[in-house]
């Protein structure tokens, strides 16, 4: 995916997720058409982990809730 590539410069310009635990774990997310791409950037590393990608019209509580870090 051309936007997961675009991840490598300025990853923290998205959106941190709102809900615990996700905000305290840093994890963002990006909008890609349908789907949200939900990602962890590490800075000390330099890299970005991407943790789930979703169909954007489904409860995004419940399937980050069944998602591990």
């Amino acid at each position: 995916m051309k936007a997961i590539r675009t991840l490598d410069e300025m990853p923290m310009r998205h959106q941190l997720c709102t809900d615990e635990p996700w905000i305290s774990q840093g994890v963002r997310y990006v909008p890609v058409d349908n789907y949200l791409v939900f990602y962890l950037p590490d800075e000390s590393k330099n890299t970005v982990n991407v943790v789930r990608i979703m169909y954007g019209g489904r409860d995004v509580r419940e399937q980050l809730s069944e998602t591990n870090i």
